[in-house]
């Protein structure tokens, strides 16, 4: 297949993925590829045509990947955030490779885009929404804890673990933008499936596994 990415993950930016968890790679997704999207384009296009898989191919070195599923974000304006949570908690699925590949469709500003705690994913607690399973007062301590966010473009991408520990911010703190993206699983052959039920955000759609 060809690469349809603007450019190649730099080493730089795989080292740095690898320490902290996440990583923000600026315009590296066609303007083809975000009109595209903008105008709705089918997911699965967007999911093994757009280079989203080619992104989490080229952060893991992983010659095969496995697409786990994806989720379409359309948040209104006045939208509230995603709690602080880690994906492993409350998945069917668990890799050391497992790699999330957030893709905006719009502009989203610092407040309301992806917050992760950076070496988070290294961490052996697990940790998921508030009331299933307990977490740590990030925004109450934010002070003590290694935050990274981004104001990012439709054109860039957010790739972080799955087992980092992140949030989105409400979109009330800009009351003129929605916060529309693509966010795409993707995992290498040491995929392990967990028996019991997921629990899964409000007003997200899902869909099954498919090789990538």
């Amino acid at each position: 297949m060809n690469n349809p990415l603007l450019r190649d993950v730099r080493l730089d930016e795989r080292l740095r993925f690898l320490r902290d968890g996440v990583v923000c790679l600026r315009q590296i997704i066609s303007p083809e590829w975000v009109r595209r999207a903008q105008d709705g384009v089918e997911h699965e296009q967007v999911m093994f045509e757009s280079g989203a898989g080619e992104v989490a191919r080229q952060l893991t070195v992983t010659r095969r990947l496995r697409w786990i599923y994806d989720q379409l974000f359309d948040s209104d304006p006045m939208a509230a955030g995603t709690p602080w949570h880690q994906d492993t908690s409350y998945g069917l699925a668990d890799s050391h490779r497992i790699v999330r590949v957030w893709m905006p469709v719009d502009h989203v500003p610092r407040e309301t885009g992806i917050e992760v705690v950076r070496g988070s994913h290294l961490w052996k607690v697990e940790r998921g929404w508030a009331g299933r399973i307990e977490v740590r007062d990030i925004e109450a301590n934010r002070r003590a804890f290694d935050i990274v966010g981004y104001e990012v473009d439709a054109g860039d991408v957010v790739a972080f673990n799955y087992r980092s520990l992140h949030h989105a911010g409400a979109s009330g703190v800009n009351f003129n933008e929605k916060r529309r993206a693509f966010a795409i699983l993707y995992a290498d052959d040491a995929l392990a499936l967990r028996h019991r039920p997921p629990l899964m955000p409000p007003a997200v759609r899902d869909h099954g596994p498919r090789l990538a």
